[in-house]
């Protein structure tokens, strides 16, 4: 069979035009003769190997749930799972947190988002932000009885908020009207949402501090307005220019979070960043803007530059010539691979020129119909990643490179992309049946390699459970995703590493008899929680730390009851 006839869209199943009927695998049972293997549970075959998984459960609120009878999200801890086993599921108490965000008085536009700290057992999971935007007409009332937001948490858990100040005018008395983004730096709080009645909202008012729009001082450089210029200069002639359209902003050290305002250099290269209370020790990041002419992303560390506490605070940054670069990308038998991206980055553009000043640069181009590409970028010594556009019929895989480019603008020459690695297999069951109509997903990982490019793939099992694919290099979690009426649990096989020296993989996925896990989801008051999604997981421990991996899914039905099957075991396991 055509490898392109098994790469069918999502929803087609198999190449046969014989027949429109689709077929489909059934794990269904009537009584304990009907299981050739595991035994018959509520209509399914399910495990009896003894084997057992610590699972762990999330529940989403589905979109018809009143809000403030369900939170957004809630994490189980992992408990046990053998067999059939039955897990009903109690979801927390909620209340509505209203309050005000203020700058002297005045209502700042802002969008306020709230993380649930997870900590121990959940700790691995990634909790969901809930986002909630001021109100954009006036507030109610003034004073204790206004509010400015409002949203659903739940009662007796603990918040990181991040008050984020929108592009909208913030209008302070005896200050111009000015976006709340450029007026303030966001705010970072840890916020407990007391127990008490659920009938009783819980307030917080946020307050800007009053002094942000002092000036700062040799003594005083947080929660104060932060105020230079920036001139970019010629090392050989000693011409200093002042730079115009270029971002400004605070970041901390540690953690890279904004901590100011952020400001836009004016003709005279000038700007003032409002920075945090909270900035003990930042950086000032300087970045160009769209339409401008190529600069480099500068950070500065303002108690290295200006530690001689001069009177006017000036960041100088070497000028450097834009560079015309071009070249081509082809394929390993010569052809030229149209619509492929070219990025570029450069993360020592000034290669230590100066104390406190590091800079970078990114640029990227598309290739055209002859694969062809230019880009302006600064001297400096470059990455290149090269992504083709995905074309079932090339194959075309992600290619990593590396270029220096001086003044002389170099031909950088030929990019040829590698082909991309197959991925084929069979998908059968326990019955020695084959299993069409199933989703093989290759999920790409890149936790342990942030700079790779590789691209997620999915295809679907043909009538006779075969599968094939291509894929970029790298390291993937293998899914094999069935639907819920199938009576089989998800096969999951992590971290496959695909590589060229390995060459093309093949896999013969076998469906078990599945660990089926029943119960109901109830709200805090008893009430059933119908269309709720709910996931299972497996906490997946190694050396670089402890990863989620989702391997079930279900929706609850009305009356709240819900089913996840999840296979006996990891592939390879």
């Amino acid at each position: 069979m055509k490898a392109w006839c098994l790469l069918a869209l999502a929803g087609l199943v198999g190449c046969s035009f014989e027949s429109a009927t689709v077929a489909t695998i059934d794990n269904s049972c009537a009584d304990g003769a009907s299981c050739s293997q595991g035994v018959c549970s509520q209509g399914v075959c399910v495990d009896d190997s003894g084997a057992t998984l610590a699972l762990a459960i999330e529940v989403l609120r589905g979109s018809t749930e009143a809000q403030v009878a369900t939170p957004a999200s809630w994490a189980f801890a992992a408990e046990p799972s053998s067999g059939s086993t039955s897990r009903d599921l109690e979801l927390p108490a909620t209340r509505q947190v209203t309050g005000t965000v203020r700058w002297n008085g005045a209502p700042v536009p802002a969008t306020l988002r709230f993380t649930r700290r997870m900590d121990g057992a959940l700790a691995p999971l990634a909790p969901m932000p809930i986002e909630v935007d001021t109100f954009r007409d006036a507030p109610a009332a003034d004073g204790a009885g206004g509010n400015d937001f409002s949203t659903v948490l739940v009662a007796g858990e603990t918040y990181e908020l991040v008050v984020l100040p929108s592009s909208d005018m913030v209008m302070v008395p005896a200050q111009e009207p000015a976006p709340a983004i450029r007026s303030l730096p966001p705010l970072y709080l840890l916020l407990p949402i007391a127990e008490g009645d659920p009938s009783e909202p819980f307030r917080i008012d946020i307050n800007f501090p009053a002094g942000l729009a002092d000036d700062c001082s040799i003594s005083r450089d947080v929660g104060c307005t932060f105020r230079a210029a920036v001139y970019s200069r010629d090392n050989e002639g000693q011409l200093d220019l002042p730079e115009d359209g270029l971002q400004v902003r605070a970041i901390d050290k540690q953690s890279g979070r904004v901590v100011s305002s952020i400001a836009e250099t004016d003709g005279e290269g000038r700007f003032a960043i409002r920075v945090s209370n909270d900035a003990s020790d930042y950086l000032i990041r300087i970045t160009s803007s769209a339409g401008r002419a190529p600069f480099p992303a500068v950070s500065v560390d303002p108690d290295l530059l200006f530690v001689n506490e001069p009177v006017d605070e000036i960041i100088y940054i070497p000028r450097l010539p834009p560079v015309q670069v071009s070249g081509s990308v082809r394929d390993k038998i010569g052809r030229a691979v149209p619509g492929a991206t070219v990025r570029f980055l450069s993360t020592k553009i000034f290669g230590g020129v100066q104390l406190g000043l590091e800079g970078s640069f990114s640029g990227s181009a598309t290739t055209n119909e002859d694969g062809g590409f230019g880009a302006e970028l600064l001297t400096g010594f470059y990455s290149i990643t090269v992504t083709p556009p995905e074309d079932i019929a090339n194959n075309w895989g992600v290619h990593y490179d590396a270029v220096a480019v001086g003044e002389e603008g170099p031909e950088i020459g030929v990019l040829v992309v590698p082909s991309q690695i197959g991925f084929s297999g069979t998908v059968s069951t326990f019955l020695d049946e084959a299993a069409p109509g199933v989703t093989i997903l290759a999920r790409a990982r890149r936790s342990e390699d942030p700079d790779s490019a590789h691209r997620s793939q999915e295809v679907v099992s043909d009538d006779l459970g075969s599968f094939a694919m291509s894929v970029d290099i790298g390291v993937y979690d293998m899914q094999v995703k069935l639907p819920a009426d199938s009576g089989f649990g998800w096969l999951v096989e992590p971290q496959v590493r695909l590589s060229l020296d390995d060459g093309d993989l093949q896999r013969a996925y076998l469906l078990e008899p599945p660990i089926a896990v029943d119960g109901v989801i109830r709200s805090s008051d008893g009430q059933a929680v119908p269309n709720a999604t709910v996931r299972g997981y497996l906490f997946d421990s190694s050396s670089s730390g402890t990863r989620t991996l989702q391997v079930a899914e279900a929706v609850s039905l009305e009356d709240g009851s819900y089913r996840l099957l999840i296979a006996p075991r990891l592939v390879g396991e």
